[in-house]
């Protein structure tokens, strides 16, 4: 009798355990569905998310960048390094599967099916601001880019700041639009500082993701190129 009352009394208690734990897996399941909606609804555009509307690279491309020689040397290569990785480490989660790839320097400005070369060129001004600009090339005129050019002005010289205008400008080529009156560090299609001064924005924010995942769920597939008939 007491060997019955004991095995009793450990499966009332292995049953209260296996509740006890299924209850937290449960509770932990609704915590993380809660954090997800909680971040979701603190992206609101305009605020802590950009809005989107510019050119995108087709979805599933696979993109190679350059740094132009002379006018970036092997101190620079880093710095942008950072910017590439980060962009490119969210291809699956925003759906576009839209692959960066850093080649380092190169002396040629690059135009083939999937490339932008990075260089500098004079585009900052005292009524827009921009530390850099992204000149993107769609060869059937379809708003898919092809291959582009990313304009780093040359008061851009801190790798900090370098770092920041790449996140920005690769950005731009997912989709994104700039949000100077989103708040500070919610996006990085924000406000850059002077050119001696990084915004600490090394990549894409949640809210920046959420966005380009939107701007893909739009895109409408890219029509094939037709050869012109001879």
């Amino acid at each position: 009798m007491f060997f019955r009352i004991l095995a009793l009394a450990f499966l009332l208690i292995t049953c209260c355990l296996s509740v006890n734990n299924s209850t937290a897996v449960a509770y932990e399941e609704l915590n993380e569905g809660s954090a997800k909606k909680s971040r979701s609804a603190s992206c609101v555009v305009g605020r802590t998310a950009p809005p989107i509307g510019f050119w995108t690279w087709p979805a599933n491309a696979s993109v190679n960048i350059y740094l132009r020689e002379p006018d970036f040397s092997t101190s620079d290569v880093s710095a942008v390094k950072v910017a590439v990785e980060n962009w490119d480490a969210t291809a699956t989660e925003t759906g576009s599967n839209v692959r960066f790839v850093f080649h380092g320097l190169t002396r040629e400005l690059r135009n083939a099916q999937g490339e932008m070369t990075i260089l500098r060129q004079a585009v900052f001004n005292k009524t827009q601001r921009h530390r850099a600009l992204l000149e993107a090339h769609s060869r059937q005129q379809d708003q898919f880019i092809d291959y582009a050019l990313m304009l780093v002005d040359p008061s851009v010289r801190d790798p900090g700041m370098l770092t920041n205008v790449v996140a920005h400008e690769i950005g731009h080529s997912l989709g994104l639009l700039d949000c100077y009156k989103c708040d500070s560090r919610s996006t990085a299609m924000g406000l850059l500082k002077a050119g001696d001064e990084s915004n600490g924005m090394e990549g894409p924010t949640f809210c920046d993701r959420l966005e380009v995942m939107a701007a893909y769920q739009g895109l409408k597939p890219r029509s094939p190129l037709i050869a012109a008939a001879k």
